[in-house]
């Protein structure tokens, strides 16, 4: 199958996946965005960062196996200010990206800005982090503002796929692992051409 026929074909299946040190997120969906199973990979249970990477090397297979996904859809890294978690979360996707390349004929990485963008995501303002600031200081304006990016992912899901999103059935990296297969979906016919 040639790169330039994958983008055409009819009712793919995909596994998007929304990493972190603390789970991996995961949609497995089809490319007509029915949605068939969203769920994560808990890796709170440890500390010791070889144990999250084994948990995931046992879990994802068999996700894999049991879906047979066409398409894997995986976060890119966002390198944030401390070293040490940008080096755990990239040995995170690292090793998903590994083990998803042994079975799955396609791995597409997904750039936060970009899916986001594509899906209809409004980034938080200058001005309301100010105002966030100005009522709340600076310390809770930051948690003010994390909170309001997801639940603005999480209201983009609710409005294409119900209100059963809105409530905390799924975590927000949940949430933002459906949103990337959203995203692939939109344009699938762009990356493959």
């Amino acid at each position: 199958m040639g790169m330039k026929t994958l983008g055409a074909l009819k009712r793919q299946t995909i596994i998007s996946i929304d990493p972190s040190t603390r789970s991996l997120a995961y949609a497995i969906m089809y490319t007509d965005d029915e949605v068939v199973k969203i769920g994560h990979i808990d890796l709170t249970g440890t500390s010791d960062f070889k144990e999250k990477l084994r948990i995931i090397g046992c879990a994802l297979p068999g996700l894999i196996e049991l879906y047979k996904p066409d398409v894997a859809v995986i976060e890119e890294a966002v390198f944030i200010q401390n070293f040490k978690t940008s080096k755990l979360i990239s040995y995170v996707i690292g090793h998903t990206m590994g083990i998803l390349a042994v079975s799955c004929p396609f791995v597409v990485e997904a750039n936060p800005i970009v899916w986001k963008s594509k899906i209809g995501y409004k980034k938080v303002s200058k001005a309301e982090k100010l105002a966030w600031e100005s009522e709340f200081g600076s310390t809770e304006a930051k948690k003010i503002a994390a909170k309001e990016r997801k639940s603005r992912v999480r209201d983009l899901m609710c409005a294409k796929y119900g209100k059963e999103f809105q409530d905390s059935l799924y975590d927000s990296d949940e949430i933002d692992a459906l949103a990337i297969g959203v995203w692939y979906n939109l344009t699938r016919d762009d990356i493959w051409h």
